[in-house]
């Protein structure tokens, strides 16, 4: 946590292994972490207290924190967690040689989809409550787009932007269905 008054640092904690990817609850009271050796860390910045959720399969490149939390990394598979560490399921892509490391993911505003970035191409699944699992939604796949390297939600979740490797950022559009309402009004379906 940094001070920018006097710019100075204070560590939270320190783990064993490299950070590889952060991420902040949907209230912003919490952050978590995922390491180098595939553990993902807890913090909570009220208390000032941390503790290890679970062990991923791999380093958690891409790692988002929504309804549940999502980990993705080199082993080109996408596991969802419940907020007590247990993997709720999981997408295994292993099968699909064009699928390779994933580096990337991040939550719209309510937590209930998800983007996960890889390469030439993202992920976005959807949270089905009423099943209590994630849906694939929908795969872009971009010709020479390269590694996902950064990405983000408009706040009304109708809108995702991509930064790739070579420089490009680009805005997709997420919406399932659009009407319009006697040209006056338009609906815009999300999920």
């Amino acid at each position: 946590m940094g001070v920018l008054r006097n710019n100075k640092s204070v560590t939270l904690y320190s783990g064993e292994t490299s950070v590889t990817a952060l991420a902040t609850s949907k209230s912003e009271t919490c952050v978590v972490s995922g390491h180098m050796d595939g553990s993902v860390y807890v913090y909570d910045l009220g208390s000032q207290a941390h503790q290890k959720l679970f062990t991923h399969t791999c380093e958690p490149y891409g790692l988002g924190w929504g309804e549940h939390f999502v980990c993705a990394g080199n082993d080109s598979r996408i596991c969802f967690y419940d907020m007590k560490g247990n993997m709720i399921q999981e997408k295994d892509y292993n099968d699909d040689p064009d699928i390779m490391d994933f580096n990337i993911a991040s939550f719209n505003m309510t937590g209930d989809m998800v983007a996960v970035g890889n390469f030439n191409r993202f992920f976005v699944f959807s949270y089905n409550p009423k099943m209590n699992r994630w849906d694939e939604v929908g795969t872009n796949k971009v010709e020479s787009y390269y590694s996902v390297t950064a990405m983000c939600w408009k706040n009304d979740s109708t809108k995702l932007v991509l930064g790739s490797l070579c420089g490009s950022v680009d805005i997709f559009d997420i919406s399932m269905k659009k009407l319009n309402y006697k040209s006056k009004l338009e609906f815009n379906y999300i999920a």
